[in-house]
């Protein structure tokens, strides 16, 4: 862990405020949204007294001044050797905007947003270990062979809703895209606008024995959706939003098991195969075995 003096100006990756959004306002910048999560998760979750604006405050400065990352890695070492960039002491360097990065240019008018259009989506989003692809350790060449794949390898991305999944979706039809397509923000990998997407994991086709099975009709059509979650539509009432939620962060992501909002995948190796299956994109047991490491060290 690494703390650096208030106040803070760069650190604004703390925009994926809940899984479904409810804390994220259109037009807001991240800490007006982190002073409101500080009130509701205090007087909900806790179920205790609001705390005052300057409890509040103090709440989202101390949020604000973090940056946190694993130092090293299991059989490879400290994460910043040999030119890598892991770890956190170069994350409070790391530029962001809300907005940076985004394949659709999409910048919101918004305090902390780009200024400029970022010119659309580099896919290397991650860049902390291609120093490491040459090294004489394994473990160290697996990390920087998984970081590549999840930069380059592409696959077909089809019906995201909220993507090209629905009416109404930015983008009409597939398209060939890879992982950084949606994490985007450049060394963090979550999304770097407020973006809500459904990849299918709320289908009944996904349901397991511990999960709810809603059925839901709409008011005007009479069309019914069945699913473990409503997700987004939970908060904005809307249909289109069933089943969408907000992609993470996935910076320290090996220490949050299980993975995905329900918790479905119970480690990295079962949300890989997820998204395999889902995407059809033919990864083999080393590529696996190569994203796991990347992700691990992250």
């Amino acid at each position: 862990m690494y703390r650096r003096p208030l106040p803070t100006t760069n650190l604004r990756f703390l925009s994926t405020v809940m899984w479904d959004g409810r804390e994220t306002v259109p037009g807001h910048a991240i800490r007006a949204d982190l002073l409101t999560q500080a009130v509701d998760a205090t007087t909900s979750h806790a179920q205790g007294a609001a705390p005052s604006p300057a409890q509040a405050a103090a709440i989202v400065d101390f949020e604000l001044s973090l940056f946190t990352a694993q130092i090293d890695g299991r059989n490879v070492g400290s994460l910043a050797s040999q030119k890598a960039r892991g770890g956190p002491t170069f994350l409070p360097a790391q530029p962001f905007c809300i907005g940076i990065n985004d394949p659709l240019d999409l910048l919101p008018v918004m305090p902390g947003a780009c200024a400029t259009s970022s010119g659309g989506l580099d896919p290397n989003v991650f860049t902390l270990f291609g120093a490491w692809q040459p090294n004489e350790s394994s473990g160290r060449r697996a990390i920087a062979r998984g970081e590549q794949l999840f930069n380059t390898r592409q696959f077909t991305i089809d019906d995201v809703r909220g993507l090209n999944g629905g009416p109404g979706d930015p983008i009409a039809a597939p398209f060939a895209g890879t992982c950084t397509v949606c994490h985007d923000t450049p060394n963090v990998g979550n999304h770097s606008i407020s973006m809500a997407l459904n990849i299918g994991l709320t289908d009944e086709s996904r349901r397991t024995a511990d999960l709810p099975l809603y059925r839901l009709q709409h008011n005007t059509t009479n069309q019914q959706i069945t699913t473990t979650d409503p997700g987004r539509a939970m908060v904005t009432g809307k249909w289109s939003d069933i089943g969408k939620f907000k992609g993470p962060i996935l910076r320290g992501v090996a220490s949050r098991a299980p993975y995905f909002h329900n918790g479905s995948a119970a480690t990295l190796g079962d949300a890989i195969d997820f998204y395999n299956t889902r995407f059809h994109i033919g990864l083999s047991p080393q590529e696996k075995a190569d994203l796991i490491a990347f992700l691990n060290a992250l």
